[in-house]
């Protein structure tokens, strides 16, 4: 895939470059919207793919990874999470130094509201029981993962990061008790779920445990 070049309000152009070789969801583009919204809560609606910067549109490439990497750090102080902003912007896209100010006000503004949505999607617990006793979620087969990242991309609470070329699971808990989409969506077979009678069973369990009936 060549360079793509992005606008940047000084006139400039800029160059940046997909995060990994299969990366951006392929198999998700050809997949049609409606069928995806149907599928689940699972579905992650992708960020917009320009900011608003010192009053300009400007096309930023791989925004979808700099927000989701940036949301690796969603615990940790503000200004941390801005330096991992910033790196990602850079690492993809040319900023003029002049303009850093205000394309990191412009990304920030974008996560804000991204983290707010991810915390609020995010289970505590489950028909009573706290959710990281739940063990609910996607396991990935190294062996079988070619790294396309379609799982990242599809995702909407965060449960997969891409790493050293390879999608990995790095908040389990995140995933939606009972949803298994994302599995439907690996071109290569590496996902797995425990069985919905699994599922079951460690539910009863600790609804008795709980004394929740």
């Amino acid at each position: 895939m060549g360079a793509i070049p992005d606008k940047v309000p000084n006139g400039k152009v800029g160059t940046g470059r997909p995060s990994h070789p299969r990366g951006d969801g392929q198999r998700l583009r050809h997949i049609g919207g409606d069928r995806l919204s149907g599928l689940s809560d699972c579905y992650k609606k992708p960020p917009p793919n320009s900011l608003e910067v010192g009053g300009v549109k400007v096309g930023i490439v791989g925004m979808a990874d700099i927000m989701e990497n940036a949301l690796a750090h969603l615990d940790e102080p503000e200004e941390q999470v801005k330096d991992v902003l910033m790196a990602e912007l850079k690492a993809r896209n040319y900023v003029p130094s002049s303009e850093e100010g205000v394309y990191l006000k412009a990304l920030w503004k974008e996560y804000r509201d991204v983290s707010a949505r991810r915390r609020e999607d995010v289970e505590e617990t489950y028909q009573g029981i706290p959710r990281d006793e739940i063990s609910w979620y996607p396991r990935v087969e190294e062996s079988r993962c070619e790294g396309c990242s379609s799982c990242v991309e599809f995702c909407s609470q965060g449960v997969f990061a891409f790493h050293d070329g390879k999608s990995k699971v790095v908040k389990p808990y995140n995933c939606i008790v009972g949803k298994s989409s994302c599995r439907a969506f690996c071109p290569d077979k590496a996902i797995s779920f425990p069985t919905r009678t699994q599922l079951k069973s460690t539910l009863t369990e600790l609804r008795t445990k709980r004394g929740l009936g």
